[in-house]
């Protein structure tokens, strides 16, 4: 029932203006079931916008392309969001669960562009960024499909704080792994811990792109609830599950969701190893074709696990 791909904005110039806008579009058509607002801004001022759906009380979180060359993601969650719409006009049931039923018990925040101006960098180049960034030293050259940093090159996905940080942090500004100044420093990352704060979310996933496998451990409490949930996953997805004793150091926001939370939390990477570069549009088909009904799944799960420990 995935009656339109935005993956044809995949190749948009600029690509950030072209999401924001299609998220608008997306809202605006569908006032009944979606609202959309600002959480934040990037370095440059691009807004960081959130697609609520649902009215539950149980809240998960969706995100996506914290780093610049995974923007396949930010594809994926439009097009997730769009399917769930879909599925909830045509009153549809999936994996036996009424979506009508689930958006009563669900209430879901998507952001499916945590590093806008990270990916313009990345596919679109330097002509959409500001001259004061165009002439840092970390930013000369000619392609960045390799960049996976924001226009501060400042790795978002290294710049929360957590108890075990990681162990293979760059020490200046580039492409990857500097997490930053200080935590929190980037304005993309700050309107992440504000929303998180804000709605207590009872489970999140972050979407990554690259080796088609799923992170699910940090050290947590109830350890056997979480896994639980990642398995399920993994076998809808057919992603390789990440052994515990290979996810015990991360500065990442799944890493600090599970150790502030202690509520589960999934890094899912979509693609097949490509290398440090974007995911070719070729892949997405497949990518869509196993994660379309990620989140349903997901929420449902970590709702009957809440219920069960009432």
């Amino acid at each position: 029932m995935v009656t339109k791909s935005y993956i044809n904005l995949y190749n948009s110039k600029p690509f950030s203006r072209n999401i924001n806008l299609a998220i608008c579009d997306l809202t605006r058509n569908n006032k009944d079931i979606l609202s959309s607002y600002q959480i934040g801004s990037s370095v440059q001022g691009t807004p960081i916008l959130a697609v609520k759906l649902g009215c539950g009380s149980t809240k998960i979180l969706v995100q996506g392309t914290h780093h610049a060359r995974e923007a396949i993601n930010t594809i994926l969650l439009l097009d997730q969001i769009n399917y769930m719409v879909s599925l909830y006009n045509n009153d549809a049931v999936v994996f036996g669960i009424n979506i009508r039923e689930l958006l009563n018990r669900i209430t879901f925040v998507f952001v499916p562009l945590v590093n806008p101006d990270g990916a313009d960098l990345v596919l679109n180049g330097k002509e959409f960024i500001c001259k004061e960034y165009q002439d840092k030293d970390y930013l000369q050259g000619e392609s960045f499909l390799y960049w996976k940093s924001n226009i501060n090159g400042v790795d978002l996905n290294r710049n929360y704080p957590t108890s075990y940080p990681s162990t293979d942090l760059a020490k200046s500004p580039g492409s990857e792994g500097y997490p930053g100044p200080y935590y929190f420093s980037e304005p993309e990352t700050y309107a992440l811990k504000i929303l998180t704060e804000c709605y207590k979310f009872n489970g999140t996933i972050s979407y990554h792109s690259s080796g088609e496998e799923i992170y699910w451990y940090f050290n947590q409490i109830n350890e056997n609830r979480d896994l639980i949930i990642a398995k399920s996953i993994a076998l809808l997805t057919g992603y390789e599950l990440i052994p515990k004793e290979e996810s015990t150091t991360g500065n990442g926001y799944k890493d600090w969701f599970i150790e502030n939370y202690q509520k589960p939390s999934l890094t899912i990477e979509v693609s097949p190893y490509v290398g440090p570069t974007i995911v070719p549009a070729e892949n997405y088909c497949d990518i869509l074709e196993k994660n379309i009904n990620v989140p349903i799944i997901f929420a449902d799960l970590v709702y009957f696990m809440e219920k069960c420990n009432d």
